[in-house]
């Protein structure tokens, strides 16, 4: 678990009880004896977290990190335009390259890739002693790693995340079963990639 920090109030620290954040936030969900808080409103989400947001969201989007996809690109770009040796050889490989497209449309495909939702979740909502001028990434692994110890998921059923994700979940045990089988298919992708690549 992320070790928690004790919250400071006062005004030279940009956390939950700053000033500037009265009235533009409110208690999103609990979970773990830990109140969990999200803006009210896009406007009020300080430059540097909002731009980290916008890059979760975008690797929500994607169904997968922004490494991950540059790394699949350039394995396709190599095996589609293959480098020309001096002796004048080169060598296109269109197998791996379509065998690795059928894994990036099955990425494609599925509702959401957890590790994507949870960077994001963990940007959007904030406990009381968070700094909201950026992120704090090992702050923030800290959180998600307890979150899925202990498979919380009520920021799924949150309107903002829902507003922002456009994904509905109407079933906790649903949302808990894909979370549990998810990391399973997408290491199994991940495998093949990796031997694609050899």
């Amino acid at each position: 678990m992320a070790k928690k920090t004790k919250a400071v109030k006062n005004n030279s620290v940009h956390n939950l009880y700053h000033p500037d954040y009265v009235g533009k936030t409110e208690v999103a969900f609990e979970t773990g004896g830990v109140k969990y808080y999200c803006f009210t409103g896009d406007t009020s989400v300080r430059y540097g977290r909002y731009i980290i947001m916008q890059a979760f969201l975008q690797e929500y989007h994607l169904r997968t990190s922004l490494e991950n996809l540059q790394k699949n690109i350039k394995s396709l770009k190599g095996w589609l335009n293959p480098t020309i040796s001096k002796d004048g050889n080169g060598r296109m490989d269109l197998g791996k390259s379509l065998e690795l497209l059928e894994i990036m449309d099955q990425q494609a495909q599925i509702a959401f890739e957890p590790d994507t939702v949870f960077r994001l979740a963990s940007c959007m909502y904030f406990d009381d002693s968070e700094i909201l001028t950026g992120y704090d990434r090992k702050y923030n692994e800290g959180k998600i790693k307890t979150w899925k110890e202990t498979e919380a998921v009520d920021f799924f059923f949150h309107k903002l995340f829902q507003d922002v994700t456009g994904l509905t979940v109407s079933s906790k045990d649903a949302l808990v079963n894909f979370l549990r089988a998810a990391p399973e298919l997408l290491k199994g992708w991940r495998t093949m990639e990796d031997i694609l690549s050899q």
